[in-house]
């Protein structure tokens, strides 16, 4: 079909149209976003405790303001006391790992040190022509070594920084507790506040917009709802799960500072194609070869293995029951949104991608596409 030039103006102004109103949403976001963060928080809250609210209101005869506010005691108390426990066991358990760190990277060292050194263990077979070379300089052989010391030293260091600095974290966490009271006690008033008048806020709102606005948008709500929350749902129950596990796997095995690094293979576990195997099969391997402690490291392995056998069964079965992610998708969805946001992309890439799918599957792009071209939006 060919097209005139007043059409192609025609699409080209649409085109402007939507890319304009697109820039401005954004630099508006942009702005709005740090200024309204806990309202937008409160209402997800508000949306989440309306089931058992209206719960409340059908079953047992309470007035409104009555199933709001126990809900939203409820959730305050669960999420206070489990971060209060989290957060001072935490503490403890990587204060007493900082102190334990750099003993056991000393020996690492030193067992490099023996590798690289002795004349017995085959790598130094491997490398007999450099050592010969040593031999007959020695005044070089004390330099590379005084190298290796020195760049291991730093390793240590490191590695004991590593700690030090997630423990001052904390402090300074600590330190702006009053604003981060305050922000909780808004989000709170406006989860309250937004749950009391949400059917009169939700009649408005439906008075107001157009009928194909509300059937779209509905579509649209509705679809990120079964996929984003679904799919939240599935990987906390998946990390939670694996927590557990590595957990009671740990205390059997006698480890200490189990809760510490429970918490951070479930978040490690959040990664696809990688998990809990970044975490346990080096330290397992750390275990046999240089910590000589062959009862950890057999043991490690086979928690890993009865994690990889828990995480497989249950995935498909949570997975499939919720519109989520692949993890091909998930990962690239990860990757993108870390580059772009930084850490916080770790949530809004995937985010993002369960958005883009609503909107496709509410045709929202189609529309779109039609309205560029100039099409009828009734056409099928």
């Amino acid at each position: 079909m060919n097209i005139s030039s007043s059409q192609w103006i025609g699409i080209l102004i649409r085109l402007g149209l939507l890319v304009l109103i697109g820039v401005a949403t954004y630099y508006a976001l942009s702005f709005a976003l740090p200024l309204l963060y806990p309202f937008l928080i409160g209402w997800l809250i508000a949306m989440a405790i309306e089931p058992a609210v209206r719960f409340l209101e059908r079953r047992l005869r309470l007035p409104r303001w009555a199933g709001v506010s126990l809900m939203l005691i409820i959730v305050l108390a669960v999420v206070s006391s489990l971060l209060v426990l989290l957060i001072t066991q935490v503490v403890v358990e990587l204060t007493r790992l900082a102190e334990f760190l750099p003993s056991n990277l000393d020996r690492f060292n030193q067992y490099l040190l023996d590798v690289f050194l002795d004349e017995d263990t085959g790598i130094s077979q491997l490398i007999h022509n450099v050592q010969t070379y040593l031999q007959n300089n020695p005044e070089h052989q004390k330099e590379i070594v005084s190298s290796i010391r020195e760049n291991l030293g730093i390793i240590t260091q490191k590695g004991t920084e590593m700690i030090t600095d997630i423990i001052a974290g904390i402090g300074s966490f600590l330190t702006d507790l009053p604003y981060i009271v305050a922000v909780i006690v808004i989000i709170f008033l406006a989860a309250l506040f937004i749950g009391l008048d949400w059917p009169r806020m939700r009649a408005t709102i439906n008075r107001v917009l157009p009928e194909r606005v509300r059937r779209t948008g509905g579509i649209v709500l509705k679809d990120i709802r079964v996929s984003l929350f679904g799919f939240v749902r599935a990987q906390l129950t998946l990390i939670t799960i694996t927590a557990i596990l590595v957990l009671v796997g740990l205390w059997i095995l006698g480890v200490k500072y189990a809760l510490t690094v429970a918490i951070i293979v479930g978040v490690v576990d959040l990664l696809p194609y990688l998990g809990v195997g970044a975490v346990l099969v080096p330290w397992s391997a750390y275990s046999y070869f240089f910590g000589g402690d062959t009862k950890l490291a057999v043991g490690l392995l086979i928690l890993y293995g009865v994690l990889l056998v828990v995480r497989q069964s249950l995935e498909a079965k949570l997975v499939s029951s919720n519109v989520g992610l692949d993890p091909l998708t998930t990962l690239i969805a990860l990757f993108v949104g870390l580059n772009l946001f930084g850490f916080i992309g770790l949530i809004i890439g995937p985010v993002s991608v369960v958005i883009m799918i609503a909107l496709y599957r509410a045709h929202v792009f189609r529309d779109l596409w039609r309205f560029i071209k100039g099409d009828s939006f009734n056409r099928s």
